[in-house]
């Protein structure tokens, strides 16, 4: 979801942090902030030859907050708890007060699905094009301005999270009533796309027929164009679950149905109308409103939690002061009495139980304040799962012998089970082997042997395989010879390692039927046969669960790398690490240190009282992709300089 910067301020007196304050703010406190960009606001003043921009958050809301960040004002009161930066008064401008007698019959034939239902008609209105300050807002967050009337309810569900829809009064037959579709009922959409809905999906409907998909999209009968003079507004909540079912079904996701998906709360419908309606008197002061329509058939009730302040302490680890506890809870709009039973607002349908209010005062107080403490040791002995085990006495094993582990993608472009909605046509089915993707895994290690630095590849993998005869669990192999070694096959890298398992496990695991492609070698091994022979131990003690590794994470670049090979002949008695620093020095004199990231001596041999040391040099920048120009002007550099020194470059 996008989210304006702009749009935000509007919420606080203050000054917010900057743009990129903002998104350490969001990243460790609420929500991951996928990028931000900035993009033209042509709404501000600007000075001549000046373009004024603004700061477009993308942010990724997780589902348990969705109820209430999926808007402008979701993500500010946030804010506001997180900052302790007090929100400035509301200055949308009350709904103007009803002036004629005209409403909307109204009908839910469920209100299961149908929770609340706010409709009202205007007269007398003008639809044209919207202010820059709403087209520069809804183009801001991916949004794309129609006209006046459609702008207005998109800026309003954007802004507090409640999607409204607008018909033509004047197209709308007889009343309107929320109901099921009949199984083979047809509607076309807003976008000209008939579509055919099936029983057990809602429409909004008058008496020819369908005008909406509930909760997904409108229909064309009714859309509102620049010739309509009278509308008629609905500000609705749906069952997130049907709404869900209907949207993927049809293929039809949008920005209203991804909020009824998530679930609002119905108490935010009103509140949906009262400031669409206060928008269109703006745009259209000479409209005339007639009364709001609200069918309410089973009203919210607002979650109670009895809460008792230590319990903070026993499931975070750290001592939090009450009165910062009972702060950073009123800040969340939370009402707490003298017993500590707290009263949830209506829109934090995410706050159920004492955990939940334990993660919110956890994420307002700062998660990286919370020290880890590991929990007391159980008295009674830890069971131990044969498959577990025996997973995880393999990876100390291949590990021990130089094996990395990989995990690789269990969706796949073929396979026995297919999924319903794939992602993408190359992850269409569940994987029935570990060997195919092994395959494709040591190729791409092979080719970036140079710069990681590998004279072999060797790597594995566990994991579940899918098949006709249901699931079960395999270990892949797969090996390279890099490193060229006379007589040296990479199936024996192999079958040393199935002799190292059949030691390490005091088992007998056949070397199995191997996938040669190459120089690569691939094979695969069912554990759920294996573990049927295998004896467990009787605890995880020998697994070294306790250890860690030294290794640290190193960023890769996303730039080629560049090999070059150098050989030289040089008097015998010169050691390598002399011609190692001419060069180094040459690599110096290009200015290119940065670019080096891994170099070895790879070749020495002697010959007529010389001898001979080759080097391999990798290149490769963080920034851009190096051309031939550039390692060739390093490579001169390194030559001359062992010009100087008489020294033969082979």
């Amino acid at each position: 979801m996008k989210i304006s910067y702009n749009w935000l301020q509007n919420y606080f007196e203050k000054p917010l942090p900057t743009p990129e304050k903002l998104k350490d703010v969001f990243d460790f406190h609420s929500l991951e902030v996928e990028g931000f960009d900035e993009v033209m606001d042509s709404s501000l003043p600007a000075q001549a030859g000046e373009k004024v921009t603004e700061t477009v958050f993308d942010i990724k809301v997780l589902p348990d907050r969705a109820h209430f960040m999926l808007s402008h004002k979701g993500v500010a009161e946030d804010l506001s708890v997180l900052l302790n930066m007090p929100l400035k008064k509301s200055e949308i401008p009350p709904p103007p007060a009803p002036t004629i007698a005209t409403a909307p019959h109204i009908t839910i034939q469920d209100p299961q699905f149908c929770r609340r239902y706010v409709g009202q008609y205007v007269e007398g209105i003008t639809v044209g094009e919207s202010p820059a300050w709403i087209q520069t807002y809804l183009e801001a967050v991916g949004g794309r301005p129609i006209n006046s009337i459609v702008d207005a309810t998109n800026i309003t569900m954007f802004n507090i999270g409640q999607p409204l829809h607008a018909f033509d009064a004047d197209k709308v037959v007889g009343d309107i009533v929320v109901r099921t579709a009949t199984d083979g009922e047809k509607i076309t959409l807003l976008d000209g796309a008939e579509v055919m809905l099936k029983a057990g999906e809602y429409v909004i409907a008058d008496t020819e027929g369908p005008l909406a998909i509930a909760g997904v999209k409108g229909g064309k009968r009714a859309e509102v164009s620049a010739s309509t003079t009278k509308i008629i507004v609905e500000s609705a909540n749906f069952d997130p679950t049907i709404v869900r079912r209907t949207s993927t079904r049809l293929n039809l996701r949008n920005e209203s149905s991804k909020r009824f998906e998530n679930e609002i709360t119905p108490e935010l419908t009103l509140q949906g109308m009262s400031d669409m309606m206060a928008l269109v008197k703006e745009l259209c002061p000479q409209a005339k409103w007639g009364p709001v329509v609200d069918i309410y058939p089973t009203k919210a009730q607002q979650t109670v939690i009895a809460f008792n302040p230590a319990y903070i302490e026993e499931r975070l680890g750290v001592k939090i002061p009450e009165t910062d506890i009972k702060n950073i809870l009123e800040r969340s709009g939370i009402a707490i009495d003298s017993k500590w039973n707290l009263t949830i607002p209506f829109k934090r349908l995410d706050l159920i139980i004492p955990e939940d209010i334990v993660e919110e005062v956890g994420r307002a107080y700062g998660l990286e304040h919370i020290t880890g403490i590991l929990p007391p040791q159980t008295e009674k002995p830890v069971e131990v799962l044969s498959t577990y085990y025996l997973s995880e006495k393999i990876k100390n094993i291949l590990a021990g012998i130089g094996f990395s582990e990989v995990s690789l993608y269990a969706l796949v472009a073929k396979g026995d089970i297919e999924t319903s909605y794939p992602l993408a046509r190359d992850k269409a089915f569940l994987r029935k082997n570990l060997a195919d993707n092994m395959m494709a895994c040591v190729e791409k290690n092979a080719l970036n042997a140079d710069l990681i630095g590998l004279e072999a590849v060797k790597v594995f993998e566990i994991g579940h395989v899918f098949s006709k005869g249901g699931e079960t669990i395999s270990l892949s192999l797969g090996a390279a010879q890099i490193k060229k070694v006379k007589g040296f096959k990479p199936e024996q890298i192999i079958t040393e390692a199935i002799q190292a398992l059949n030691e390490g496990l005091a088992v007998t695991i056949a070397v199995p039927k191997n996938t040669v492609k190459g120089n690569y070698v691939v094979c695969e091994i069912n554990l759920s046969e294996l573990v049927k022979s295998f004896k467990s131990s009787e605890s995880y003690s020998d697994l070294n669960f306790g250890s860690t590794s030294e290794n640290r994470y190193k960023k890769i670049s996303p730039y080629p790398f560049m090999v070059r090979d150098i050989a030289v002949f040089v008097p015998e008695g010169v050691q390598d690490t002399a011609v190692w620093e001419v060069v180094q020095q040459g690599i110096t004199e290009s200015k290119a240190n940065d670019l080096l990231v891994r170099h070895a001596l790879f070749d020495t041999f002697k010959k007529d009282g010389k001898t001979s040391y080759a080097f391999r040099l990798v290149f490769q920048s963080m920034e851009r992709t190096l051309t031939d120009d550039e390692a060739n002007g390093i490579m001169e550099k390194i030559y001359t300089g062992m010009k100087v020194k008489n020294w033969e470059v082979r």
